[in-house]
């Protein structure tokens, strides 16, 4: 994506696990789920629940290559995990 773009991933979960999930490079705003704004805290972790979709939401405004992926060491080394390139 390019730099300053603001930006809305939606975390699905498909698990019957909570997936704590860590965003590199940004910190973000987790979105209300009745789509009436956004909770007024920034974060760069999250915890998506068991067969859930979260929506987050920033403004890429950071370089690079960035890791978002669980924290839990065993999900990570299942797949877990995806990166996002800001330009």
């Amino acid at each position: 994506m390019k730099r300053g773009t603001p930006v809305v991933l939606a975390l699905k979960n498909q698990t019957a696990f909570v997936q704590p999930m860590h965003l590199h490079g940004h910190s973000f705003r987790l979105l209300h789920p009745l789509d009436d704004g956004w909770e007024p805290y920034f974060l760069d972790t999250v915890q998506v629940p068991e067969n859930k979709t979260i929506r987050i939401a920033f403004v890429a405004d950071n370089p690079g290559k960035w890791l978002i992926a669980s924290t839990v060491l065993e999900r990570f080394d299942a797949g877990l995990w995806t990166w996002i390139e800001v330009t």
